[in-house]
């Protein structure tokens, strides 16, 4: 893994980091790290609830099914970005699989870590609450980037959802990405998915110099959106 310090990570980006110091602090006192190798499998579809897990380094693929259909990709999580509070508030299965699509490091705090941080901190169930939020927006960006404007508008709209933690950065981010998968999450061939990115590209809103890597800045993308879906373009 890279010299990255993981708790600093989760302290700048993300959920964690818009909560009090103190309760940050808490949160990754009890919180255990691990590496997870690319490929390998963070849990399942269906998997038995538990706790909550933070990317501190790395991506991971997010796929999601509905009724019999087989897991898609539906999002890249990136550092900063949490899941499993449904499972841990409700007691029910995971809804989503996660699998490293690089080498990871995660930051994992248990069932009984988070009953621990209860006594501390009444307001815990709420401030989980908050990332359900989180990932509700994003729910609601993949249907509409899905369902609303032309290729090219599906496409800046499915990358600013991809910034995740850093959507509201005025700076230059990266997302390790081929066309063919942004296109699918986008709702997509591929064959439509390639002029919409060289449309992007030659806009200067998009750059590919790396390959597999698309690098952005999510503000000025979803400023670009925004006004081609209300100019009717």
């Amino acid at each position: 893994m890279g010299e990255y310090d993981p708790r600093g990570i989760l302290h700048r980006k993300g959920w964690l980091a818009a909560q009090p110091e103190t309760f940050r602090n808490a949160w990754l006192d009890v919180a255990e790290f691990s590496e997870i190798p690319a490929g390998e499998l963070l849990f399942s579809l269906g998997g038995p609830a538990g706790g909550v897990y933070g990317i501190a380094e790395g991506y991971g693929n997010v796929l999601l099914a509905s009724g019999y259909l087989p897991p898609v990709l539906a999002h890249i999580a990136r550092p900063g970005w949490w899941i499993g509070e449904a499972s841990a508030l409700t007691g029910s299965p995971r809804r989503v699989e996660i699998r490293a699509r690089s080498d990871l490091m995660v930051c994992y705090v248990s069932l009984q870590g988070l009953e621990s941080l209860e006594l501390r901190f009444p307001r815990l169930w709420r401030m989980l609450a908050q990332l359900t939020v989180l990932h509700m927006d994003s729910a609601m960006m993949y249907a509409s980037a899905v369902s609303k404007g032309d290729a090219r508008t599906k496409i800046a709209s499915t990358l600013v959802r991809l910034a995740g933690p850093e959507m509201t950065t005025d700076a230059m981010i990266s997302v390790p990405c081929s066309q063919q998968e942004l296109g699918e999450m986008a709702g997509l061939s591929r064959n439509s998915a390639g002029p919409a990115l060289r449309s992007l590209e030659r806009a200067a809103l998009i750059s590919r110099e790396v390959y597999g890597q698309i690098t952005f800045n999510p503000v000025r993308l979803a400023q670009a959106s925004e006004r081609e879906l209300n100019s009717g373009g």
